[in-house]
């Protein structure tokens, strides 16, 4: 049965009426579907996206802070989680690849801007990245740039769960990724954190490559 808010005033309902209409408010926004029972036939295409789904919910656990924070503000904008819009953005490219290379490692959030060059060199267990920043809107500057590390892999596989990152506050843009695995690729971005006139931030999309550490 359906529950009603001042149901004289029709402020809003819940619930399903009759198994015909189904109410709900989904983070602050109301709506309304049709009542259905869900078939669930397990084709194969539908087993490559829950496998990536999967595979992206389980990588999500391991990404830092340091390369969350993009995410976060990417989401605002859609009023749903970072790890939702990690999700919505990555799952379709991802779900017909045998490897990394189609995945977003970090969205451009509030117009920022991609770095205008990345140099990877490989090292033992490292990898350092070096980013040129781009040439910027008037008013905005450079406050970070960051870089990520994830193995390359079979999204349908889940093999391993591994991001490295790190940041560098000051130019020359320069960040060591270290700990990673000798003889390994892995799928490599850098990004900027832009600080705009207005004294809010924004976060341009991740350069990106791969490398294998020495």
């Amino acid at each position: 049965m359906s529950k009603t808010t001042a149901p004289l005033l029709s402020f809003g309902a819940s619930g399903a009426i009759a198994k015909t209409m189904v109410y709900a408010t989904w983070k602050g926004r109301p709506y309304v579907r049709r009542h259905v029972i869900p078939a669930n036939p397990n084709s194969s295409e539908q087993q490559l996206t829950r496998n990536t789904f999967k595979f992206l919910t389980n990588l999500w656990k391991y990404y830092p802070g340091s390369a969350v924070d993009a995410w976060k503000l990417f989401a605002d904008s859609s009023r749903i989680t970072d790890r939702n819009a990690f999700i919505k953005l990555n799952n379709g490219p991802l779900r017909t690849q045998t490897d990394l290379l189609a995945m977003t490692i970090s969205p451009s959030a509030a117009s920022g801007v991609i770095a205008s060059a990345m140099t990877l060199t490989p090292g033992a267990n490292q990898i350092t990245v070096a980013l040129t920043a781009p040439d910027l809107p008037t008013g905005w500057t450079v406050t970070q740039a960051y870089a990520a590390a994830i193995r390359n892999q079979d999204p349908q596989s889940e093999a391993f769960y591994e991001v490295v990152a790190g940041t560098d506050m000051a130019s020359p843009w320069s960040i060591v990724l270290t700990g990673l695995v000798s003889a390994e690729e892995y799928l490599v971005g850098g990004w900027f954190k832009f600080a705009r006139p207005d004294g809010t931030f924004a976060y341009g999309r991740s350069l990106q490559d791969t490398e294998t550490p020495t």
